[in-house]
């Protein structure tokens, strides 16, 4: 986890030391064909390290660029500064970037991904929303960007900040957030995992999602282990997990509905 962070932050600063060089020769990079949109805390960490080690997967040259959403004002010159240069990647089949937050502003996000890449595949991976939210709170008290209880924290209708919304809980609306891209991308070109699954079958997921990106097969490494995965949580307050399921319940049956053949959480 903490080599993890290091790669990540080294990664970021050699790009920022590099940038002028980078964005010089942007027109010689590539657009992705393939983006992780989502969900955050929902195994985005792992499946995107996998493919990294996939021999025709070309990536950003750091996760999460998070250009669809706070970064758009830069300029499509910009994004392309974070893809390997065109010569260096020979064929690759796929070009791949994940910023797992994109879903949270799916609808300003959906439009201007497919103005740029409309024959992208999206990957979008779900987890059970209750237990989602939960660790998206014990991540960012981990992180010292939460103080409150779990109780004031998931219990609110708000956010930290009065007045906003509460975001552990809005990011498992997951029918609100995929009806946006459905609305600009066909359905074929959007692959919706169960999390659960991922991490209980990763062989068959993993295949599942090179099948999808039109790669050639290739096994899973061996000794590959799951990624950012949060520490152990003290008990969670029945309260707290009652309301979350009743919170839930409409949002899931709006999943199901949408996706038949994806079984939702109960």
């Amino acid at each position: 986890m903490i080599m993890l962070k290091r790669d990540k932050h080294l990664r970021r600063y050699l790009h920022q030391i590099f940038f002028p060089y980078y964005r010089i020769t942007a027109s010689l990079r590539p657009l992705p064909n393939a983006v992780i949109v989502g969900a955050m805390k929902c195994g985005t960490t792992t499946l995107n390290a996998w493919l990294r080690h996939h021999p025709d997967v070309a990536f950003s040259a750091v996760k999460e660029v998070h250009f669809f959403d706070n970064n758009y004002n830069r300029g499509i010159g910009w994004y392309r500064s974070y893809f390997p240069l065109l010569e260096m990647l020979g064929r690759p089949k796929c070009v791949l970037e994940a910023t797992p937050a994109y879903i949270q502003r799916a609808p300003k996000v959906a439009e201007r991904m497919h103005r740029h890449i409309p024959n992208a595949r999206l990957i979008l991976m779900l987890r059970d929303p209750v237990k989602r939210a939960i660790s998206h709170y014990g991540h960012r008290v981990s992180n010292g960007l939460e103080k409150r209880s779990m109780e004031e924290a998931l219990l609110s209708a708000e956010g930290p900040d009065a007045g906003t919304r509460n975001f552990y809980k809005t990011r498992g609306l997951y029918a609100e957030k995929l009806s946006a891209f459905l609305s600009y991308y066909d359905q074929s070109r959007v692959l919706v995992l169960k999390s659960e699954e991922f991490f209980q079958q990763p062989a068959e997921i993993y295949a599942q999602v090179q099948a999808f990106l039109g790669l050639r097969h290739v096994p899973l490494p061996e000794g590959m282990k799951a990624h950012n995965v949060g520490k152990k949580r003290d008990a969670v307050p029945q309260s707290v997990l009652s309301h979350l399921a009743d919170f839930y319940v409409q949002p899931n049956q709006d999943l199901q509905a949408m996706l038949p053949d994806f079984q939702v959480w109960t």
